[in-house]
């Protein structure tokens, strides 16, 4: 009985030590929101896999706006799907646009949207160049109905 009990401390060591979840490479502050009731930013890791985290904004459907500042990098710029590298990230189904301002700031708008049903999600990468190299942390957006609350 001993046995297995150090083995299964043994275990659960090196599963918790095994996968720590790594900080993202670059860092953000919320700046403002126009309406706080109805965008939510988050920064974590969705995936138990040992991938970096990453922000979350969940906007319902009615119009916002949210700044987030980098606070580790001077100059970053927006990554899409395809590695091209924009300044202005425009998103059709979900009624939103991102784009960098202040070389280090962001600024989500979400255009009103009349709809009553899960509306969209899509996000994309913000590089940066640093002394190690390009870095990315992700962006992902989820637009929900206005009856739905963020952020839960």
């Amino acid at each position: 009985m001993k046995q297995l009990l150090i083995i299964i401390s043994f275990i659960a060591c090196v599963i918790m030590t095994a996968c720590s979840e790594k900080e993202s490479p670059l860092l953000f502050s919320v700046e403002s929101i126009s309406n706080p009731e109805n965008v939510i930013m988050e920064y974590y890791s969705p995936d138990p896999s040992c991938v970096s985290k990453m922000y979350w904004i969940d906007a319902n459907s009615c119009a916002s706006e949210i700044n987030i500042k980098c606070t580790n990098a001077n100059s970053i710029f927006i990554e899409d799907h395809e590695g091209k590298i924009l300044e202005e990230y425009i998103c059709s189904g979900g009624f939103w646009k991102a784009e960098i301002v202040n070389s280090n700031t962001i600024t989500f708008t979400f255009d009103e949207v009349d709809s009553d049903l899960y509306l969209d999600q899509a996000g994309f990468n913000v590089v940066s160049q640093t002394k190690k190299g390009m870095v990315k942390t992700g962006i992902y957006v989820k637009r929900l109905p206005t009856t739905s609350h963020v952020g839960f």
